[in-house]
C-alpha cells in the first residue's frame, strides 16, 4: 500500500502577507494538482488573513544552489523567479527574477546578481511553472473567512468542576 505523500506530488506555498512586499515560502503540501494545492493553501495558511496573494509550484520543479539541478533546458531564455533566504532557519524570500535557459544557468544567474550563499539557500524556479492566485480573485479567495471568528482559549467557559487549567 502506497502512502498519500507517495500519490500525490508535493508542492511548495508561497504567500505574501497583508503588509509584505514579497512572497516568502510558507511551507509545502501534498495535493493532486496544482488548482488543489492552490484551494489547500488558502484553507490552510491564510484562514486568519494572513495573506492576500498565493503562490505554488510543484516541488519538483524547484532547483537549489549546491544540488542537482532540475533538469529541463530550452533554447531560449525563459524566467525564472529566485529566492533567497538569508540564514538557515529563516524563510525563503522571493528576491527577483533572472532569465536563462536552464535551472543551473538561472542558478548561477542568481548567484551573480545577488550574491554567493550557502548550500540551500537560494532557490530557482521557473516562473511558467508558480500557479498564483489571481487579484480579481482576492475578496472571494481571501476575504470569505473575515466574519469567521478567531477564538482564543479564553473564549471558552469552563466548568465549575475545572479550577485550573
Amino acid at each position: 500500500m502506497t502512502e498519500l505523500h507517495e500519490q500525490w506530488p508535493r508542492y511548495e506555498v508561497f504567500i505574501k502577507s497583508r503588509n509584505g512586499l514579497e512572497h516568502k515560502h510558507s511551507s509545502s503540501l501534498h495535493a493532486t494538482d496544482g488548482q488543489h494545492a492552490l484551494l489547500l493553501a488558502r484553507d490552510v495558511y491564510t484562514r486568519r488573513q494572513e495573506g492576500n496573494s498565493l503562490w505554488v509550484v510543484a516541488a519538483s520543479d524547484v532547483s537549489q544552489n549546491g544540488a542537482a539541478p532540475v533538469a529541463g533546458t530550452s533554447e531560449t531564455p525563459r524566467q525564472f523567479e529566485v529566492f533567497l533566504r538569508l540564514k538557515p532557519g529563516l524563510d525563503h524570500k522571493h528576491i527577483g527574477s533572472v532569465d536563462a535557459c536552464d535551472a543551473a544557468a538561472a542558478l548561477r544567474s542568481a548567484e551573480t546578481a545577488f550574491g554567493q550563499y550557502p548550500a540551500g539557500s537560494l532557490w530557482v524556479l521557473p516562473s511558467a511553472s508558480v500557479l498564483t492566485s489571481e487579484a480579481e480573485w482576492s475578496e472571494p479567495f481571501f476575504d470569505a473567512m473575515a466574519d469567521k471568528t478567531y477564538r482564543l482559549p479564553t473564549f471558552y467557559q469552563l466548568p465549575a468542576a475545572v479550577n485550573n487549567m
